[in-house]
C-alpha cells in the first residue's frame, strides 16, 4: 500500500486523473468531493440496512464511485452511469414500496436518515455539477444521471424505513413466539428419534438422499440425520426448516407466499435464519406448537412429502 501522508496538497492543489494540476477548489474537485460525501452516507446506511437492502445500497455505490472516476477525467466521451437504468431501478423499487403521499420526515429509521443525508448530499453534487455542464466539461447523461440520484435515494430511504420496520416487529414477534414455546410441553428425544425413522423411510423410499432435522418447541435441535449422499447445502437448510416453522407456528411452504413483494411478511427474508420454501412443518399437541421437523435434499414437493410423513407419524401418536 502506497503512502497515505504524500504532503503533495500543502499548497492547495490535487491532481486529476490524467495528473494534471488543479486547486482543490476547482469544480470538478468539488463535485467529486460531494460524490465522496454522498457514497460515504450510503456506506453508513449500508452498515445500519436489513440485509434485504445490503446489495442494492453497495450496487450504488459503485455506480457513484463510477460517475467520479468520469469526473476526475474531465473527457466528455468517458462512460458514465445509466440514467435509463437507475430509472427502471427506481419503478422496481416503487411497485414494492409505495410513497406514501404526505410529507417524510428524515428519522424513523437510523438506516432511512442516513440515506436521506445521502439524497441532501446528492442534491449538493447536481448543483456543483452545473457549472462545469454549462462549459461543456460534463456530458448531458451525467446531468441526468445526479439528477435521478437523488430521486433513487429518496426511495431507498422509503424501502429502508419500511424494511427496518418489518425486521424490528419481526424480531420482536420471534422472541414472544419462542419464549412462549419454550414454557410449553415440548416432544422428546424418543419421539424426535421415531420421527427421524419415519422421515428416513420415506426418503429410501422415494430414492432421494435427504437431510432431515427435528426441533423441540423452542426451535432448538434435538435431532439430525444425513443421509449417505446429501447435499452439503442442506445441513443448514433442514435445521433452519424446522426452527422456522416452529418460530412462526406455519409451515415453511406456507409462508411462501406471505414474503413476496407487497405481501405481509414481505422483507422477513432477510433474517438469515429464515427459511421460506417448504419442507418445513410445525409439529402441534393441541393448539400448542411442541416442535417441528425439516427436510432438505430434493425438490420442493419432495421435501414436503418427506417432512409430512413426519407428521403423519406423529399424528398417529397424539
Amino acid at each position: 500500500m502506497g503512502r497515505v501522508t504524500t504532503r503533495t496538497g500543502d499548497g492547495g492543489t490535487t491532481r486529476l486523473w490524467d495528473g494534471t494540476p488543479v486547486p482543490k477548489d476547482d469544480p470538478r474537485i468539488r463535485l467529486n468531493g460531494a460524490l465522496d460525501e454522498t457514497t460515504s452516507a450510503l456506506g453508513l446506511a449500508r452498515g445500519l440496512a436489513p440485509l434485504s437492502l445490503k446489495e442494492d445500497l453497495e450496487r450504488l455505490q459503485r455506480e457513484i464511485s463510477g460517475l467520479m472516476a468520469y469526473v476526475a477525467r474531465g473527457k466528455k466521451d468517458a462512460a458514465v452511469p445509466d440514467a435509463a437504468g437507475l430509472e427502471s431501478w427506481i419503478e422496481r423499487l416503487l411497485a414494492a414500496y409505495p410513497v406514501p403521499d404526505e410529507f417524510l420526515f428524515p428519522g424513523d429509521t437510523a438506516v432511512g436518515g442516513a440515506l436521506h443525508l445521502a439524497r441532501a448530499l446528492s442534491r449538493r453534487a447536481e448543483r456543483d455539477a452545473l457549472p462545469l455542464a454549462r462549459e461543456g466539461i460534463l456530458a448531458p447523461d451525467a446531468m441526468r444521471y445526479l439528477n435521478r440520484l437523488s430521486d433513487m435515494l429518496f426511495v431507498l430511504a422509503v424501502a429502508a424505513d419500511r424494511e427496518a420496520m418489518v425486521e424490528r416487529i419481526t424480531k420482536n414477534v420471534l422472541k414472544t413466539v419462542s419464549r412462549e414455546n419454550g414454557s410449553r410441553s415440548s416432544l422428546s428425544r424418543e419421539n424426535a428419534k421415531r420421527l427421524l425413522a419415519a422421515m428416513e423411510l420415506a426418503a429410501e423410499q422415494m430414492g432421494v438422499p435427504m437431510v432431515l432435522a427435528v426441533c423441540d418447541g423452542a426451535g432448538d435441535p434435538v435431532a439430525f440425520l444425513r443421509m449417505d449422499g446429501a447435499l452439503p447445502v442442506s445441513l443448514t437448510l433442514a435445521p433452519k426448516k424446522a426452527r422456522t416453522a416452529v418460530r412462526l407456528r406455519m409451515t415453511t411452504a406456507q409462508l411462501t407466499s406471505l414474503v413476496q413483494p407487497g405481501a405481509m411478511l414481505y422483507g422477513l427474508t432477510g433474517d438469515p435464519d429464515i427459511v421460506a420454501f417448504g419442507g418445513g412443518i410445525p409439529l402441534r399437541r393441541g393448539d400448542e406448537v411442541c416442535g417441528g421437523v425439516g427436510v432438505s435434499g430434493g425438490s420442493v414437493e419432495q421435501d414436503i412429502a418427506i417432512a409430512e410423513a413426519a407428521l403423519a407419524a406423529w399424528n398417529e401418536n397424539e
